[in-house]
Order: structure tokens, then C-alpha cells, then sequence
């Protein structure tokens, strides 16, 4: 008898082992420096925004970066930096100092933003121009 077999099918199988370049998983320092400049970006996207006046409302600043990582960086719980958005007469000096650390701003700048808002949800006749 004589051996009809060919040597294409090892080949085929041979071939597809073959990676045209090795795959390199990151490291978890490449995820956290990764997670730390994505972090960045979004600070200073909101420092611009506050400077420039572009950013006139807690909601603008959501967009870009979540209440509930806003508390966390502030080190308020999540219900009382919410109650503090929607009455914004509520911050304290030393939270608003926080605030303008964590945004990378000048004080005066978020004092201005939220005496802004103070303005725009009060009721009250004091606060109109």
C-alpha cells in the first residue's frame, strides 16, 4: 500500500500556532498610571471650565466626572455633598477649599461659582441684580 497522505494538513496546523507578534498584557502599574491620567484629564477639563466661566452648574461638572467620586475626593458622604449641590449655601469654607484643591483652581474662583448658584436658586429679593 502506499501512503496517500499529504503534509499540508500538519502544515495548515503548524501555521496557525504562529503568532505574528507576541502579546504583552499591561501591567497593573500601566492600569493605575492609565486610571491617574484619565483622572488628571478630567480635573483640569473642569479647571478650564471654571476659569474660563464655561462651567456655570454643578450638572456641567457631573458630566464630566461623577458626584459620588466628587464625595469621595472631598471625603463627604454621598447624601450631604448632594444635599450641598442642590443648596449650595450649605458648603462650608473648608469644603469649598477642598473643592478648589481638588478642581486645582483659585479659591476665589469656586467661591464666585457657588455664590453663582446661591444666586440663581434662592428666592429671595436679596440675591436678584
Amino acid at each position: 500500500m502506499t501512503d496517500t497522505t499529504s503534509n499540508t494538513g500538519t502544515e495548515k496546523r503548524s501555521a496557525k500556532r504562529k503568532d505574528p507578534a507576541p502579546r504583552v498584557r499591561p501591567t497593573d502599574n500601566t492600569k493605575i498610571e492609565a486610571a491617574g491620567t484619565k483622572r488628571r484629564n478630567k480635573l483640569d477639563a473642569i479647571r478650564h471650565g471654571l476659569e474660563s466661566g464655561h462651567i456655570t452648574s454643578f450638572e456641567q461638572i457631573f458630566a464630566i466626572i461623577s458626584e459620588t467620586r466628587i464625595s469621595i475626593e472631598l471625603n463627604i458622604s454621598f447624601y450631604a455633598f448632594r444635599n450641598k449641590v442642590n443648596h449650595p449655601g450649605e458648603f462650608t469654607f473648608h469644603e469649598a477649599m477642598r473643592l478648589s484643591a481638588l478642581f486645582g483652581v483659585k479659591y476665589d474662583a469656586i467661591n464666585a461659582f457657588i455664590w453663582n448658584l446661591i444666586k440663581v436658586k434662592s428666592k429671595s429679593r436679596i440675591f436678584r441684580n
